[in-house]
């Protein structure tokens, strides 16, 4: 836009001014500008490791240099807060209100999702001052430069006064009366469930994809979805998961209200070198990611899963007594625990890929999930077997974009995995809509210690079942891909995927050579696999 207004408004000035456009100084400066952004991105590009390194010295770098040029440029320029007054102030806030204005309805009137929205606005709003002011400090004889330098000031001051204020209101107003700020306009809940057989209808245009909630995905199409015969679904995904997580909750507060009071364990943590670290915290109540909050910030971030007395053990899983522990991540030197990490990673991304396909579809299609089976790096993809109440449907490599666009963007809300243990008959009452899910769960308790227990994690609002263990956190699952979906039989559909831990990065050639491999049909019987 700044040529258009030089070329436009800015010939009232050059009508009647001698401004000479430093061109070849903006072009220098540009220049200063992306050469160091290129190597910066060649550096992330090239050496991942190098680059987070160097990330992490900056970071507290370029906030000392930001306070030093921000407390030393407003000592340095005080004395044109004098030349303020209430017009030119008055001016600069209309300018601010107005570009954050513009830029939130054009951006509503072209259909655009929330965060980009909001994004647009921002920067609509935030006006390019700096090329402004350095057009006049180097055009301008003194003191005209000062003169004219106060209005694009004015603006860069009462830039983020707007933002500020309608954080302070988030966090401070409307959070302490309980008031939440939804970050999608978009955020309906998109119907779709488990659902008799028998009543059939012909969709002309079967497409979109909605969001489930605010961590989903935003209104995709599949373009190959046009022309299947549905199913009418009769119940809501919202109300079915609304449902399991009234019933998890209810389940989870019965029993810490069990714990009668709290009791001191010791927590021998083995870490390096066999070094050892004797923790006291409470019994029935700690986690391994409470006690790894207590040793260090790395470990905590770093820690995938938990060894407690040698059994794998989930990082958000209480305590129950005296023991010792260890940490695992991502990168574990010995072999046997390599191989516990990699299947424990495995069996939460196909627990999140049911998480992400349950609601991934409009009302017109029926998603029933029916189970995983048990986690086989070795097959080199990841599984969730999905029951769709589709005829024929083939999806296009396009259909399979999308899916894991939602997946990533669901794993990046870095959200939990939370088990809870409970009897078969409230996991047969928290699944009775899901025929699959009922069948499996008596089988599932007779395994248990007790001979009644049932394992469910809950991931946002996703409740399902599995022995586990599962990783600590979404977060620390990084580049993925849905590689394929297979058709097992006429309404069951294997869903394939591969996935890579966050800490770990390669080039986008090995990753296609991943992604090759998992395309090919994983061997499991969908009728006796659970994980």
């Amino acid at each position: 836009m700044m040529p258009f207004w030089t070329m436009t408004l800015g010939r009232l000035i050059f009508a009647e001014g001698h401004i000479v456009v430093p061109y070849r100084n903006i072009a220098t400066l540009a220049g200063g500008l992306v050469i160091p952004l290129m190597v910066g991105l060649l550096i992330r590009r090239l050496f991942p490791r190098v680059a987070d390194c160097l990330a992490k010295a900056l970071k507290p770098l370029a906030g000392i240099f930001i306070c030093v040029i921000v407390v030393f440029g407003i000592y340095a320029n005080l004395y044109m807060l004098q030349l303020l007054d209430t017009m030119v102030l008055l001016s600069a806030t209309c300018l601010v209100l107005l570009g954050y204005a513009f830029g939130g309805t054009a951006a509503a009137v072209m259909r655009q999702s929330w965060p980009d929205a909001l994004t647009i606005a921002v920067e609509t709003g935030i006006q390019n001052t700096g090329i402004a002011i350095f057009i006049l400090r180097v055009t301008l004889e003194q003191p005209e430069a000062d003169i004219n330098t106060v209005v694009p000031v004015a603006v860069a001051i009462m830039t983020p006064v707007p933002l500020f204020i309608l954080w302070v209101l988030q966090k401070c107003v409307l959070s302490r009366f309980g008031i939440c700020v939804a970050k999608n306009a978009e955020e309906k809940i998109c119907p779709v469930a488990c659902i008799e057989e028998g009543q059939q209808h012909n969709s002309a245009s079967v497409e979109k994809l909605l969001p489930n909630n605010n961590d989903m995905p935003v209104n995709w199409q599949f373009s190959s979805l046009n022309n299947v015969t549905t199913v009418q679904p009769k119940i809501r995904i919202d109300e079915i998961r609304g449902r399991r997580l009234s019933i998890f909750d209810k389940e989870h507060k019965r029993q810490q209200d069990l714990i009668p009071r709290l009791e001191k364990i010791e927590v021998t943590y083995e870490g390096l070198n066999d070094e050892k670290t004797t923790l006291v915290m409470n019994k029935g109540v700690s986690t391994p990611y409470n006690c790894a909050q207590h040793i260090n910030e790395q470990l905590l971030k770093r820690s995938v899963v938990a060894e407690v007395n040698g059994e794998i053990w989930d990082m958000h899983r209480a305590i129950p007594a005296d023991c010792t522990l260890k940490l695992l991540h991502m990168k574990p030197e010995d072999p046997h625990q390599a191989t516990l990490v990699n299947k424990t990673f495995w069996r939460s991304c196909s627990f999140l890929l049911g998480a992400i396909v349950e609601s991934a579809f409009q009302d017109e299609i029926s998603v029933c999930l029916h189970s995983f089976p048990p986690a086989n790096v070795r097959s080199g993809s990841f599984v969730y077997d999905v029951q769709l109440n589709l005829n024929d449907w083939v999806p296009s490599q396009n259909d399979l974009r999308q899916i894991a666009a939602s997946f990533q963007k669901f794993v990046r809300q870095d959200h939990i995995f939370q088990r809870l243990d409970v009897d078969s008959s409230v996991a047969l009452k928290m699944f009775e809509d899901n025929a699959f899910k009922a069948e499996q769960i008596p089988h599932i308790a007779t395994k248990s210690s007790t001979g009644r227990s049932v394992t469910v994690y809950r991931v946002g609002d996703h409740i399902d079942i599995s022995r586990g263990p599962m990783i600590a956190s979404s977060s620390l699952v990084g580049r993925c891909s849905i590689a394929a979906i297979h058709k097992l039989n006429s309404k069951l559909y294997r869903f394939q995927g591969v996935a890579l831990p966050s800490e770990i990065h390669i080039n986008h050639f090995a990753f296609s050579v991943l992604e090759s491999r998992a395309r090919k049909l994983a061997s499991s019987n969908p009728k006796i696999q659970f994980d």
